[in-house]
C-alpha cells in the first residue's frame, strides 16, 4: 500500500504546483488599476473652462485647482497648441476649479475654453 501511496502524493504534488502556476499566470494578467499608471506629481496645469467678461476686468475659470497644483497668486502662461496665447494670474484656488485675471495677451490672441493653463516657472 505504501509503494502505491508515493505516486498519489507526487501527483497531488504536481497537481497542487501547475494550479499555483497557471493561479500566479491569471493575477498577473488581472486589470490594474488606473492609479498605477497615474504620475506621482500634478501636472501643474489644467484646461480652461471658461471666460468672463465683465466691465472691470475678464475672469477666466480654470478647470483644475489644487489638485493641478495651481495656488492663489501663481503666474501661468495660456497655451494654445504650440502657441502662447497669455498669462494668467490665479486669483482663487479650490480643489478642481480656479479663477483668474488676464496680466498679457500676445497680440490680436484671446483666451477661449480649451486653451492650456500651465504654471510659468522660470
Amino acid at each position: 500500500m505504501q509503494a502505491n501511496s508515493q505516486p498519489r502524493l507526487r501527483l497531488k504534488l504536481l497537481a497542487l504546483l501547475l494550479f499555483g502556476v497557471v493561479s500566479a499566470g491569471s493575477a498577473a494578467r488581472a486589470d490594474v488599476p488606473g492609479f498605477v499608471a497615474e504620475t506621482l506629481h500634478s501636472p501643474n496645469a489644467a484646461p480652461v473652462a471658461e471666460v468672463i467678461s465683465s466691465a472691470a476686468a475678464d475672469i477666466v475659470i480654470i478647470d483644475g485647482g489644487l489638485e493641478q497644483g495651481l495656488r492663489l497668486g501663481m503666474v501661468c502662461r495660456v497655451i494654445r497648441g504650440f502657441s502662447e496665447v497669455g498669462e494668467l494670474i490665479i486669483i482663487e484656488s479650490r480643489s478642481n476649479r480656479s479663477a483668474a485675471l488676464i496680466l498679457q495677451l500676445s497680440e490680436n490672441s484671446f483666451i477661449q475654453p480649451g486653451d492650456l493653463a500651465r504654471i510659468k516657472t522660470f
